[in-house]
């Protein structure tokens, strides 16, 4: 026996257990529609009702009706039972007779977010023991959740629209990101908070309708787009956040932010003279530490007289960041025979003190979320500051909501915190330019008839697209000049550039992207077969070696085959 069939005897003999697992291509596109994964919790069954009309994708002949579904986990496999009947497999997929409208939903207790209604179709499976439920939608209809709950449905239209323009951003980046995997973001601020779709939500969906497709762009590459509540009167950037530097992001003074009464902060009060009333309105830890600190600077018991300057020090980060470390004080001070002055040095993040002036923190919002700290005169003291509800780079939401209410458009509010990027607008399939090649295969799902090893270069050479300019993308979204693998793209970029299509490439068999066929590429269809690891997109597609639609013993022994020298994998599919 070749050594490559002894390395995969053992899963060949469990793969021939299970049954074949179908797929399925998008027929609008990448991008147009998004994978999420719903918090659930550790659920084994659920009981629900969807509205409207059904199919099981697995076996298209069972339509679901109105009538209750009961959804188990039995042991690794999934089963729904319905109208007397019980229908198992490794993943079972409730698919929408009318995907893309709003007429087919289901309504499902989300651990996280309560009841919530979903479009479009939802896939469950079981991961080490427990449901797994995936919800598949086209991306405008997952914004419809999204825009909504990361931004007050309330908030002037401009502020949503440049919420709905990142979310969308930031979602078809992850889309890129984990297009191997078989979600694409979670539901949870981890990614972005998405509670499904509610139409109470008016103003929210006409900001998604009114920038449909719209992303930022910078050098060709969708920007994931960050943001969060509020930045403080200041941005951040990756590298200080995460240590990923991205060039569109700066560290910028954001007075807007501080406008908004709604935005969070943390003050501690320092007085100019330390009486029986100003010792009073302090905070006690901060009035115990600057004594604890005045006593050790005099190598004595003094007494607090007044504070002459507090001043912020040691910031953080390089490049004008207002993220202090430390704040100096500088005191009068009498051991009670003659007066003084020092400077004590306290770190701030040592001190705790007060609670939010902002209803948010009267019902247990957490200081460590405020993320900015520093000092500024006010009347009669100093206040110690603490801004920032969350990471600070990108978009703050609470300066979006003053600068829209103050007349600026989303696209000047975008331009302000993106630095030279552009709006484009992400296209589907049947409104881009047709690329026309005599050597691979172009449809909407892929281009296939790639051979292992093809640089982007070579294949550019074989493509053509009249109306329109071509890259090779990575997997990651950034433009190529390497190897192409299974996972990049070809990207139209027409219309000056203000468009784009990206259409996927696959090569059979290289289901890692490696742009090569090896013994790796047969274990990532193991561990599919065996609901391990499962493919996803432009990966899943690549598995299917013998080119008959399913996912299968065919497709290793193909792999095994052509990594032998005993048979040659074709490319055309």
């Amino acid at each position: 026996m070749k050594r490559g069939y002894r390395f995969v005897a053992c899963a060949l003999i469990l793969a021939l257990m299970l049954p074949q697992v179908a797929f399925a291509q998008s027929a609008e596109g990448f991008g147009q529609n998004v994978r999420i994964k719903l918090s659930i919790g550790d659920r084994t069954s659920f009981k629900f009702t969807p509205v409207g009309e059904f199919t099981l994708l697995e076996d298209s002949g069972v339509k679901v009706g109105t009538e209750e579904l009961t959804v188990k986990a039995v042991g690794g496999r999934v089963s729904i039972e319905f109208a007397n009947k019980t229908v198992t497999a490794p993943s079972l997929t409730l698919k929408s007779a009318h995907y893309g409208e709003r007429t087919d939903y289901i309504r499902l207790r989300n651990s996280e977010h309560g009841t919530c209604t979903y479009l479009g179709d939802i896939t469950f499976d079981v991961v080490e023991g427990s449901l797994r439920a995936i919800n598949t939608l086209p991306m405008e209809q997952y914004l419809y959740g999204v825009v909504p709950n990361e931004m007050s449905n309330s908030f002037p239209i401009d502020a949503l629209k440049a919420q709905a323009v990142c979310a969308r951003s930031f979602a078809l980046s992850r889309c890129y990101r984990y297009q191997s995997r078989s979600y694409d973001l979670v539901d949870t601020s981890k990614d972005q908070t998405y509670h499904g779709y509610a139409s109470k939500n008016r103003r929210a969906i006409a900001a998604v309708d009114a920038t449909a497709g719209e992303l930022l762009t910078y050098e060709n590459k969708i920007v994931e787009a960050y943001y969060s509540s509020s930045n403080g009167g200041q941005t951040d950037t990756p590298k200080n956040v995460w240590d990923s530097d991205e060039p569109f992001y700066a560290i910028v003074d954001d007075p807007y932010d501080l406008m908004n009464a709604s935005s969070i902060e943390e003050l501690s009060f320092i007085p100019d003279e330390f009486t029986d009333e100003t010792r009073a309105i302090m905070d006690a830890e901060v009035l115990s530490a600057i004594q604890r600190a005045a006593n050790e600077a005099a190598g004595e018991s003094v007494a607090l007289l007044s504070t002459i300057a507090v001043t912020p020090a040691e910031p953080e980060h390089e490049g004008g960041s207002r993220c202090y470390t430390r704040i100096d004080i500088a005191l009068a001070v009498s051991n009670g025979q003659e007066e003084g002055q020092l400077t004590v040095s306290l770190a701030i993040g040592d001190l705790s003190f007060g609670s939010f002036n902002n209803t948010l923190g009267k019902i247990g919002a957490r200081k460590t979320r405020l993320r900015m700290s520093g000092a500024e005169r006010t009347n009669g003291g100093w206040n110690i500051t603490m801004r920032r509800w969350g990471h600070g780079v990108g978009m703050s939401q609470r300066s979006a909501q003053v600068r829209a209410r103050l007349g600026q458009s989303y696209d000047e509010i975008l331009a302000f915190y993106y630095i030279d990027t552009k709006l484009g607008t992400f296209t589907d399939y049947a409104s881009a330019p047709r690329i026309e090649s005599d050597k691979y295969a172009v449809s909407v799902a892929a281009i296939t008839g790639v051979a292992p090893g093809t640089t982007a270069e070579d294949m550019l050479k074989n493509l053509t697209c009249a109306g329109g300019t071509l890259s090779i993308m990575s997997a990651k979204g950034a433009e190529t000049a390497g190897t192409v693998g299974t996972g990049c793209f070809v990207r139209i970029s027409y219309e000056d550039g203000a468009k784009y299509c990206d259409i996927p490439i696959v090569i059979f068999g290289d289901t890692d992207g490696s742009g090569k066929i090896d013994t790796d590429d047969i274990v990532a269809i193991q561990k599919h077969m065996l609901h391990v690891k499962l493919l996803g997109g432009a990966y899943l597609a690549a598995a299917d070696a013998d080119h008959n639609g399913k996912i299968e013993l065919g497709d290793i022994i193909t792999l095994l085959r052509h990594i032998n020298g005993d048979g040659k994998l074709k490319q055309e599919g």
